[in-house]
């Protein structure tokens, strides 16, 4: 029940974004921004409002979407080996549904990759609250939750196999928290720079590793469903030659028309990819800009990165309402 809530309440968030997103004319807006930055002299870390909650609503978009792929992988795995057992007729033992060769990720792995996940969103929600200097009991909370995280991804990376995962998160970790501890000193000006430029290469590095993992999972996924589907057909065929009762066929066809259903939105789960290199892109952009004279032609760069990563983000929750659809 909690899980089906949880899933309830990201898919609530993920529509309000794309409504939010529909409803405002950016361009018009970030145009007059563009001017009013540029007529008024202004800098510091209100410049860096507007594109910064752009960049931290598609964020939020692609980390959900990453989030879900990571939490279906070893499911679907699951599910086509208890099915594949089911259409041969053999035994279902516990030892075989543990086997890690059906897994993806095993536990511990997988629980890092989440936690990274939410470290890069608090992250962001602390560059947010950064610009939006004039809340500095939101940056403060903002910065304590990212501690907070930071101490979780650090406990799980105890645990990880992976000596290049581990290295490049608590690289991040690192970064992050330096960040987060001038947040909290209240060196406003200070924090932003240091969250953002410091964490050039870690967070290009994090992104760039759980865009592998995620095109290893599709290919996992991708040969999965597709010996499901052998399977769905085989046991349909099975028992047409059984000469079984219609009830029956009825609901060996049903299985077919689902794993179809899955097949078919595979495609989409190569959407998260692209959105994950629209991230890393947006993020130098960031760094570049905080690396400039900060003059309107490098705001204007800023921006029309923000742009295109919005609209990637756009793409990618359509995909992740289509597969929970599927799922569901």
């Amino acid at each position: 029940m909690g899980s089906r809530i949880k899933q309830h309440q990201s898919k609530r968030k993920i529509q309000w974004l794309i409504n939010y997103m529909k409803t405002v004319d950016f361009s018009k807006l970030l145009l007059l921004f563009i001017l009013t930055m540029s007529l008024t002299g202004c800098s510091g870390p209100v410049v860096y409002r507007e594109p910064i909650t752009r960049f931290q609503q598609a964020s939020t978009v692609v980390i959900e979407g990453v989030r879900i792929e990571y939490s279906l992988a070893n499911k679907t795995e699951r599910n086509t080996e208890i099915d594949r057992l089911v259409a041969q007729k053999n035994r279902i033992e516990l030892s075989t549904l543990n086997d890690p060769s059906i897994r993806t990720l095993d536990p511990e792995s997988l629980n890092a990759r989440m936690t990274a996940l939410d470290t890069l969103a608090k992250h962001g929600q602390l560059l947010l609250s950064l610009a939006s200097s004039d809340a500095p009991d939101r940056t403060k909370d903002a910065a304590n939750s990212l501690v907070n995280a930071i101490s979780g991804l650090s406990s799980s990376l105890d645990k990880v196999s992976s000596n290049k995962f581990k290295s490049t998160a608590q690289g991040f970790a690192t970064i992050a928290d330096e960040a987060a501890n001038l947040a909290l000193e209240s060196k406003i000006s200070a924090a932003l720079d240091k969250a953002i430029i410091a964490s050039e290469s870690n967070v290009t590095e994090l992104l760039k590793l759980i865009r592998d993992d995620l095109g290893g999972i599709y290919e996992r996924r991708r040969s999965s469903v597709s010996a499901a589907r052998k399977f769905a057909v085989d046991n349909y065929n099975m028992a047409l030659k059984q000469n079984l009762s219609t009830e029956h066929l009825q609901q060996a066809a049903f299985k077919i028309k689902q794993i179809e259903d899955e097949w078919d939105s595979l495609p989409l789960l190569l959407g998260a990819e692209p959105g994950l290199d629209a991230m890393a892109q947006t993020h130098q952009k960031l760094v570049a800009y905080a690396k400039s004279s900060k003059s309107p032609q490098d705001l204007a760069d800023l921006i029309e990165a923000t742009d295109a990563f919005v609209t990637r983000a756009k793409v990618i929750a359509d995909a992740i309402n289509i597969i929970r659809e599927v799922k569901e």
